[in-house]
């Protein structure tokens, strides 16, 4: 009589006794182990999960129950009680559907209980007993791995995130069947093979292709050296969308660490739903001005991953930002400041990754053609106001560089442009420049000439701290980008006509 089938026909369970299986969860991007703890006793047939499960959770008796008959195993017909421990921890989603389907089967006899031990098991169930791909594998792997789990099962959905998990084997399975035998030793345990990590970045657009705007594309250059937030207003059709999705293109690659880091991200976000891998290209995140709150910060019943941090280690892209509504522009403000969002929930708080870069482009007026060249503006006083109001005070005290872009001339449809592979090359020298300097804790000196220059214009133009910090930051990074040893005037009026020129 085969072990799957025993208990279908024997008809009652004649022992009893607790099955301990490791699952795990995500809280924010990072994976916490849960115990999953199975106790069948005598009594009316019940099926009770506890442990501060949610609605996705405690549906699992549904879909566990339904893929154990479909499978071929029977179902224990007592009282059953599913406890996930530690029991202060909110669990949400349906990754402990495997889990629970094989602690009953350890629980009730038809799985040797030592089989569980120390392995790690993750997984939705369909009704007929497949295994779907679940979200947030990559970092409960990696927690997993941190607490010395030395084994793991997950769906075979999740097989390019489970190749980036080290330290552990891992076995990926298709059906409830597949993970039965792959603990009983009857197929092997066969670890994905992680995909290639490519040198290569990918360049959405080409700097190439941009005629003209030579004061623009050299504050992108400068923004993307130094990692400063970018502010683009000018007339439509001027470039602006163009410009700003050639920033990737310019951007140092992603380093290992930095690639792990949003490959969690994007586990946790879109895990199951395709292909994860890791990438050097940095994420470009560009979300409709009709976004809310909780969609570019995070949040929800379940929260889950906002835009600002969908682009962490990346670029935040708002274009036509005179649409997006002041309350959603004003919740960047401190996730610009601090590189993390912070959201608390009653009993429980959670904090995601958000150090981006934000590119802002804008047309200056509701009509669009407040100051161009090429045509009149239409806007009344008041239609003015209502839209600079939009964005406050504080958020543009907080973007770096600030660059008015006209419409551009005939004659400059022909000029030549650089490539996106040269200005990288500069960049990435700035940045590795920039970045050992600030490992050793070293500041570039400012010139006599370059202080006097500062203090007239935080006087002349009422500049705040944050303001004249920031003006002193971009114009370190002009004078690694022009290979100065220290902050010259020249180098602080440059920053300076970035700031005040709106």
């Amino acid at each position: 009589m085969s072990p799957a089938l025993s208990l279908e026909r024997k008809g009652r369970v004649t022992f009893f006794m607790i099955a301990k299986v490791h699952g795990a969860t995500v809280m924010g991007v990072e994976g916490f182990l849960i115990d999953v703890e199975v106790d069948i006793s005598r009594g009316l047939p019940g099926f009770e999960i506890v442990g501060l499960p949610d609605t996705a959770v405690r549906e699992s008796r549904q879909r566990v129950r339904a893929a154990m008959k479909n499978s071929g195993f029977g179902f224990p017909m007592q009282r059953l009680t599913v406890n996930l421990a530690p029991a202060n921890l909110r669990k949400s989603g349906p990754a402990f559907d495997l889990a629970i389907a094989l602690g009953i089967l350890a629980a009730s006899g038809t799985l040797e209980p030592d089989l569980l031990k120390d392995v790690l098991i993750l997984g939705e169930l369909s009704l007929d007993g497949s295994v779907r791909g679940v979200a947030g594998v990559l970092p409960m792997l990696m927690a997993a791995a941190e607490a010395g789990v030395p084994r793991a099962l997950v769906p075979a959905d999740n097989e390019e995130e489970a190749a980036l998990a080290a330290d552990l084997e891992v076995g990926t399975v298709r059906h409830l069947q597949d993970a039965a035998a792959m603990l009983e030793g009857r197929s092997r345990f066969i670890t994905p093979s992680p995909r290639e990590f490519s040198l290569e970045v990918e360049i959405d657009r080409d700097l190439a292709e941009m005629r003209g705007q030579f004061t623009a594309k050299r504050a992108l250059e400068i923004a993307a050296a130094g990692g400063h937030n970018l502010l683009l207003i000018g007339p439509p059709g001027c470039g602006k969308t163009l410009l700003a999705r050639c920033l990737p293109g310019i951007l140092p690659p992603l380093s290992f660490q930095e690639a792990l880091e949003v490959a969690q991200i994007y586990s946790v976000a879109e895990g199951g739903h395709g292909p994860l891998r890791l990438s050097r290209s940095r994420p470009f995140r560009s979300p409709h001005h009709s976004s809310t709150v909780a969609g570019m910060i995070g949040g929800g019943a379940n929260p889950e991953p906002g835009e600002v941090t969908l682009a962490h280690h990346g670029v935040l892209f708002l274009d036509e930002v005179g649409e997006f509504r002041r309350t959603v522009l004003d919740v960047l403000r401190q996730p610009l400041e601090d590189g993390r969002v912070s959201l608390v929930r009653y009993g429980y708080s959670i904090t995601y990754p958000a150090r981006c870069q934000l590119i802002l482009a804008a047309n200056p007026c509701p009509c669009g053609f407040l100051g161009s060249s090429s045509k009149d503006c239409l806007c009344t006083s008041g239609e003015l106001a209502s839209y600079r109001r939009r964005l406050s005070g504080p958020l543009l005290d907080r973007i770096d560089l600030q660059v008015w872009m006209d419409r551009i001339q005939a004659h400059e449809y022909h000029s030549s442009a650089e490539p996106s592979m040269k200005v990288r090359e500069r960049v990435m020298r700035a940045w590795e420049h920039l970045k050992a300097l600030d490992a050793d804790q070293e500041v570039i000196e400012e010139s006599r000439g370059a202080k006097d220059v500062l203090s007239r214009a935080v006087e002349k133009f009422q500049l705040s701290a944050r303001a004249a910090v920031r003006i002193r930051r971009v114009a370190r990074t002009i004078a690694v980008l022009a290979g100065s040893k220290e902050i010259e005037a020249h180098h602080l009026a440059e920053a300076l006509t970035y700031r005040l020129s709106l």
